[in-house]
């Protein structure tokens, strides 16, 4: 399972089995890097019980700022320490809920409470242990809440995607190896309906992709390589192009994207961190009378990504293209050039989307062309 793939099973839609409570959906908003802004409405007046305590924790460590709110924790978590937890002859209810538990520790790591403020939650997790034991997911929750608030808690035989995903949550990092551990079991799954544990799955998605970005050139491969290209689509979502000012006494500014070598260099600025042997315009050997030269070469993965630049709609615009790749393709990819793949990226200044998968099927249909990536002018880019 590739990264796309694994992101679209991650993000598909879950069935509706009833609200959540209040502390297990600020949970999700806490632990998931994709639902920010989705924390639930929080009254301070109304934390009353511990579930609202627990819900603003997660709040505060998501880094909202509210006096009221943050008030209103300390209030609610000094009513929670005076209670008796594990009483005979009561039901417990707090003592065993992990979420909870877990809340309050995000909350006084956030507010930054003193040993002494802690004591009491620390000491009812201590009594929990043996009674979560038997449930894995439960059990991991509370031991991570004990590592919140004292980092040298072991966190040893807890769930692997538990582990990264509320070290992440917390700004501690993480091994490779625990992500490794991590993204094995996200994968093992996939499909699975709970929604807080795909709130932690997708935290561990972004930790181990962003990892993999930093990796050295032995880790990132054609995947990889082609991963990237196809997110570039989403990632002009913040490219300047500036319609009022936003600064004051700066003029707006509109970074045109005007021939080929505007794309060549945004996909340089993209790829060199990840591709150190990165070579741009390089010379092939001599054919004949024709002396090749493409756009962006990687040597370690035998890959070449040719840039186009379509700038009018209509069909001799798309048979010049195909026509350009193909002679391209058949002078690149020849014995001795050191290069067997050809990853294509297309510029489309008209934006005739209609045309694409037309165009796609026909260049990927010719061997050597592993992927064909079209991206069309961003509406908010209208000249």
């Amino acid at each position: 399972m590739n990264l796309a793939e694994l992101k679209s099973a991650l993000t598909s839609p879950l069935p509706q089995s009833g609200p959540q409570p209040v502390h297990v959906a600020a949970f999700c908003s806490f632990m998931s890097p994709w639902l920010r802004g989705a924390m639930p409405t929080l009254k301070p007046e109304r934390s009353t019980n511990y579930q609202d305590v627990a819900a603003i924790g997660f709040a505060l460590g998501s880094g909202v700022q509210d006096t009221a709110l943050t008030s209103a924790f300390n209030e609610g978590a000094d009513q929670l320490a005076g209670r008796k937890y594990f009483a005979p002859g009561r039901a417990p209810r707090f003592e065993i809920d992990s979420y909870a538990m877990l809340g309050i520790a995000i909350g006084y790591w956030a507010t930054n409470a003193s040993a002494a403020d802690k004591e009491w939650i620390i000491d009812c997790l201590n009594q929990s242990y043996d009674h979560l034991k038997q449930d894995l997911w439960q059990y991991s929750l509370a031991r991570s809440a004990h590592a919140v608030m004292d980092s040298a808690k072991d966190l040893e035989g807890i769930d692997p995607t538990i582990r990264v995903g509320v070290k992440a949550a917390t700004g501690i990092s993480t091994t490779e190896e625990e992500r490794v551990s991590a993204w094995g079991a996200t994968i093992e799954n996939i499909g699975d309906q709970d929604g807080a544990k795909i709130a932690i799955y997708q935290r561990v998605y972004d930790v181990c992709a962003a990892a993999l970005v930093r990796m050295p050139i032995h880790g990132a491969g054609l995947n990889e390589l082609i991963e990237l290209l196809v997110g570039v689509s989403e990632s002009m979502s913040h490219w300047t192009y500036e319609v009022t000012r936003r600064v004051r006494g700066v003029t707006p500014q509109k970074w045109e994207i005007d021939h080929e070598y505007h794309v060549q260099n945004l996909l340089w600025t993209i790829l060199r961190p990840v591709f150190p042997d990165l070579v741009d315009e390089e010379t092939l050997q001599k054919m004949g009378h024709t002396s090749p030269r493409y756009d962006i070469g990687i040597p370690s993965l035998h890959t070449i990504v040719e840039v186009k630049y379509m700038r009018r709609r209509g069909q001799s615009e798309l048979k010049k293209i195909t026509d350009e790749i193909a002679a391209d393709r058949s002078l690149y990819l020849r014995e001795g050039s050191g290069y067997s793949t050809l990853v294509v990226f297309i510029w489309d200044e008209a934006r005739q989307t209609e045309e694409y998968k037309t165009l796609q099927d026909g260049l990927e249909s010719l061997t050597g062309i592993e992927k064909v990536i079209i991206l069309p002018r961003p509406s908010k880019m209208e000249r």
